[in-house]
């Protein structure tokens, strides 16, 4: 829906417009110009899936969420190594913490990546399934291994930050490289005729 809308009584709704490949169409550029992302910290909300010990419904906190339009496209946990946490943490948090159930991370519908992130690295998946959430490595590598080079005045995963969640990049990302793939299969089951036999 991002990046063709929906119809509505006959009518297409964009919710968001993407670079024109030239400046040849000032109407285009200007849609493009009217995009609004915003950063939201501290994001609360009430959960429909996790309970308290008491019963009653969970009030859950995510440290960022990235919205285009107004439609959260990006979350994001913090850690700080200062407080004992690392990035493990954050995602390790995904997982119990949270749940793919509840509306903000539900696969395909509300935020499309989930990132834990410390100063040093970070850490993204598409999909929150409990403990079988898998991870995997968003970081540049260090000397041909994991990891972030060290940056002078800057925290080693500022390029997060700077550089993939700019407006641009993170439009372009959306708009050019992020897709579902789906797979299908044929699955041999046994006739109602050889099962009679």
């Amino acid at each position: 829906m991002l990046r063709h809308g929906f119809k509505c009584y006959g009518k297409t709704l964009r919710l968001a417009y993407f670079q024109p490949n030239s400046g040849m169409n000032p109407e285009a550029a200007a849609r493009y110009a009217a995009n609004r992302l915003t950063i939201t910290r501290q994001v609360e909300f009430v959960s429909e899936v996790l309970k308290r010990p008491d019963g009653g419904k969970r009030k859950c906190i995510i440290d960022v969420v990235i919205a285009i339009n107004g439609l959260p496209v990006v979350t994001a946990e913090l850690k700080n190594p200062l407080t004992g946490q690392r990035a493990e943490h954050a995602c390790k948090q995904y997982m119990t913490d949270r749940d793919g159930r509840d509306l903000l991370f539900r696969f395909k519908e509300r935020a499309l990546v989930h990132f834990a992130v410390d100063p040093d690295e970070v850490w993204m998946t598409t999909e929150l399934k409990g403990s079988n959430t898998f991870f995997l490595p968003f970081n540049r590598g260090h000397h041909f291994g994991a990891g972030n080079p060290p940056v002078e005045g800057n925290w080693k995963t500022h390029y997060l930050w700077d550089e993939v969640l700019a407006a641009d990049s993170l439009l372009d990302i959306l708009q050019r490289f992020m897709h579902l793939e789906v797979s299908e299969r044929t699955v041999q089951t046994p006739s109602r005729r050889n099962s009679s036999r």
